[in-house]
């Protein structure tokens, strides 16, 4: 079982949410059996009653003999826009109004880290495959010739 710290800052822990962490978790570590820890942080950035609950989820993946994976997902934090860029305010509203869905930032935080987990579980099958061809080829080239041992 995968130890999974589950933090909630300036959010009321909910006990759905933490669920559906911990099964997402899981699938995880079935998916890369060498993830030692998961740490999910779910918490609201900024609180401005304008915009409304923009969720941020961040996931710290501790894999053994390798760097930790870190993924994020939530608002982009951005400057003050112009009153004449009526357009782009919009349509950064459009891109940010997904945050407000906790299910759908979870969602999204965890497939990006499936995708970063089979990248690196391809490269590590590369790897491997790539050592045993050289292995292989190297014993190949040590072992004397049938035709050197049939001029005898």
């Amino acid at each position: 079982m995968l130890p999974v710290d589950v933090v909630f800052l300036h959010v009321r822990r909910s006990p759905a949410v933490e669920a559906k962490v911990r099964a997402s978790a899981e699938e995880l570590a079935a998916l890369y059996p060498s993830i030692s820890r998961c740490r999910v942080l779910v918490e609201v950035p900024a609180r401005h009653h304008a915009t409304g609950k923009r969720f941020r989820v961040r996931i710290e993946l501790s894999i053994a003999r390798r760097e930790d994976i870190v993924v994020e997902r939530g608002p982009a934090g951005r400057g003050s826009i112009a009153a004449d860029d009526a357009l782009a305010r919009h349509k950064a509203d459009e891109v940010d109004a997904a945050f407000t869905d906790i299910a759908v930032v979870l969602h999204g935080a965890f497939d990006a880290a499936r995708k970063r987990l089979q990248t690196l579980a391809q490269r590590r099958r590369a790897t491997a495959r790539a050592r045993a061809l050289r292995a292989k080829a190297k014993a190949k080239a040590d072992r004397p010739s049938r035709a050197g041992r049939d001029a005898d």
